[in-house]
């Protein structure tokens, strides 16, 4: 009989088929998770502990012809010989693997073994099936108290939120994440501006000059801003700036040369999931639904010529170390192709490489590439430099290559000038060695600021005069803070200690889906609804949706996978708490001074599935009187709509909380302004579709009255994307 390895993703089947040729090895792939918690079943006390799966999941095309996996599974595991359990190396595949064996008869359950690899090699799927070990039981503990916990919290809270609200669903991180949006928004809203000035003096060799120190009698007339920052003058007024202008030379004085400083610039570390994200979305201009789609085909493979070959260890990872074998053969290859001099010290990266025996165990690594031949020069014979893959791959490679380099070295050296008994001042930066930064500007990554130049310093002699050009007074001020972008929010949401690798883009995207936010110029704009539920979650859940219970929720689910928690004790605590937090929530919101007409019972606001929102009676489904509030007539403008001369009216989307202009006899006339025409295709400049090459022309949403840019070549090609950023 064959041995069977069982892999959950159909595209790791031509990867890893071309490292088990010779052998006797059968790939079945499960096309993810087989089994799924009953919609219907809700555990409460000891059933918590004991969920009832659904068997009969049907996902799989195999052949054309829909076959039900589980039965799929059990037949070949009677006829195999050896069962390996090779799904990915993370908590969700540790969970896949768990339900394979779950399903199976105890005959079949002895052949299984779990096998590990981070990385689609020769050699690390050989390692793996000469180094297989149990299920971690561990892992599915954690994995068990993580669906139920999502279930216990995420389906009543949605439940609740759908109905007082009118919101599509609430969650243990989503609507965390809301809450990030929400908070910030509300710091833009009570920001409050504070501006100050300084004197910028230019001279007539180039050098411009801050203001570090003034004259004491000078000093007696002005009044400063009340902080100071970076040894530069702020002013509280122009007239305080000009009282100083007036008194100064036309001569400035070198009086001090300083002193050179050394500094050290260190390079990036291997990247992990969430700085991949932030890393590919800021250099790269990608959104994080796009960049986990490419990343999971490169770790799973893609065609390369004849062969379907990995390029990346597995994406999702919370590591940043790397290999020890890896660092080894990334040290020789910056040596031979930068010299010895690029190449960063054992005490540099003592604590970023991980031992031969942890891999084995199933410690994972940071992202990096499988194979330091593949360069980009060389996946350029093969695949556009133009595509997502190819983008991603050398985004990958540079940031791997420049974490084992030397740190860049510069120095600094303050000039500081005179006048009038007020000290100027100017630095000059020079880059003494390039290190890492060598190969960032290779590849395109390094985004440096330009200061000073370095020549214009060449001249300069302490005692010498220079005479100014011009005297410039600037205002400054203090900033709002910025929206959230995806990167900006993974990055919080990590820095906060909620999510994992998994979450981030499904937790991103959730939000955006649900119309709790859009999009626009790559940040994130609250909508109404979204502001609304957050709030009415804060103000009845603030114990459970709370930055800090949510860190210490992960933190648990973490500690029950090291079999430091028991899962059963957690989950009854957060039962007990959870319900007794749901009983005392507002679960309505009344219609104040009004009773049913009919029953003479009390009113509500609800909200119907579509999020309208109207008034019904507390006595359903006794009683079932319900009407819509009255609403204020739209706002009449005085432009007229082109199809049948009527005033247009200021109009919100019920979905997005957007606003817009359209014709109000709709819907006989359906006349949007800004929407483009029927029948006319605006195609998009200087850019083609990242899947087939074609055009890619704008499209409107009625749904969510937005444009979003699409494939010409629909609907052989569904490639589409947002027009926002």
């Amino acid at each position: 009989m064959a041995d069977l390895m069982f892999i959950e993703s159909p595209a790791k089947m031509k990867s890893i088929s071309r490292y088990l040729a010779g052998t006797e090895i059968e790939l079945f792939a499960t096309y993810g998770h087989i089994r799924e918690i009953k919609k219907n079943w809700i555990g409460r006390g000891e059933g918590m502990f004991n969920p009832q799966w659904d068997d009969s999941k049907r996902t799989v095309e195999l052949d054309n012809k829909k076959v039900p996996i589980i039965e799929a599974i059990k037949r070949k595991a009677s006829k195999a010989s050896k069962i390996y359990l090779a799904t990915d190396p993370d908590r969700e595949g540790e969970a896949i693997s768990w339900h394979i064996y779950s399903i199976l008869n105890g005959e079949d359950k002895r052949k299984c073994s779990r096998a590990v690899f981070n990385e689609i090699t020769e050699k690390a799927i050989k390692a793996s099936l000469q180094n297989t070990r149990e299920i971690d039981q561990a892992i599915i503990n954690s994995y068990l108290a993580r669906v139920l916990l999502d279930r216990l919290i995420g389906y009543k809270l949605s439940d609740y939120t759908r109905k007082k609200v009118g919101g599509a669903s609430a969650g243990r991180v989503q609507s965390i994440a809301l809450k990030f949006l929400v908070d910030r928004e509300d710091e833009i809203k009570s920001f409050k501006k504070e501006s100050w000035f300084v004197l910028k003096v230019e001279l007539k060799n180039g050098l411009t000059l801050s203001t570090i120190q003034l004259n004491p009698e000078i000093l007696s007339q002005v009044k400063l801003f009340k902080e100071q920052k970076r040894g530069i003058v702020w002013f509280q007024t122009k007239e305080d700036v000009e009282k100083l202008a007036k008194t100064l030379e036309l001569n400035y004085r070198l009086v001090k040369i300083g002193e050179a400083r050394k500094e050290s610039i260190n390079p990036p570390e291997a990247l992990k999931t969430s700085s991949l994200y932030e890393t590919a979305i800021n250099k790269l201009g990608m959104r994080a639904a796009m960049v986990t789609q490419t990343a999971q085909k490169l770790y799973e493979g893609i065609p390369l010529g004849k062969e379907s070959i990995a390029l990346i260890t597995y994406p999702r990872t919370d590591k940043t170390d790397l290999s020890e074998d890896f660092v080894s053969e990334l040290k020789q290859y910056i040596s031979a192709k930068y010299s010895e001099k690029y190449v960063s010290s054992d005490q540099d990266k003592k604590s970023r490489v991980v031992k031969k025996d942890k891999l084995v165990q199933g410690a994972h690594e940071g992202i990096r590439p499988v194979d330091l031949t593949m360069t980009p020069e060389k996946l350029e014979k093969y695949i556009s430099p133009t595509t997502p893959e190819y983008k991603l791959y050398k985004l990958i490679w540079a940031i791997t290559l420049s974490s084992f380099c030397s740190p860049a070295k510069n120095e600094r050296k303050s000039y500081t000038f005179e006048n009038n008994k007020n000290l100027f001042s100017v630095t000059k930066t020079t880059e003494i060695f390039d290190g890492f930064k060598k190969i960032l500007r290779e590849y395109g990554f390094s985004q440096e600021q330009e200061g000073e130049k370095t020549n214009l310093f060449e001249k300069l002699e302490e005692g010498q005069d220079y005479p100014k050009k011009q005297e410039n007074i600037v205002e400054e001020s203090t900033s709002p803070p910025s929206k959230y972008s995806e990167a900006s929010l993974i990055k919080a949401l990590e820095g906060k200690g909620i999510g994992r690798p998994s979450t981030y883009p499904v937790v991103t995207n959730i939000i955006k889906t649900r119309n709790y936010a859009t999009f626009a110029k790559s940040k994130f704009e609250i909508t109404e609804l979204g502001y609304r539920v957050s709030k009415d979650l804060d103000k009845n859940f603030s114990n459970f949706i709370s930055y800090d219970y949510t860190r210490l929720m992960e933190e648990e689910l973490d500690n029950i996978s090291q079999s430091k928690t028991d899962w059963k004790s957690f989950l009854q605590q957060v039962s007990e708490a959870w319900t007794k937090s749901f009983e005392k929530a507002d679960k309505f919101e009344w219609v104040e001074d009004r009773v049913c007409p009919e029953c003479k019972e009390k009113l509500v606001y609800r909200h119907t599935k579509w999020g309208k929102r109207f008034i019904g009676c507390t006595g359903f489904p006794a009683c079932k009187y319900s009407e819509f509030p009255k609403e204020e007539p739209p706002e009449k403008l005085d432009t007229l709509c082109p199809n049948c001369k009527t005033n247009l009216v200021k109009k919100v989307s019920r979905k997005t909380g957007k606003t817009f202009n359209a014709c109000p006899n709709f819907p006989k006339c359906t006349y949007i302004e800004g929407r483009k025409e029927k029948g006319k295709s605006e195609f998009v400049e200087g850019k083609s579709c990242p899947k087939c090459s074609g055009k890619l022309v704008y499209k409107y949403s009625t749904k969510r009255n937005s444009r979003f840019i699409s494939c010409s070549n629909y609907p052989r090609c569904r490639h589409i994307e947002s027009a926002e950023d």
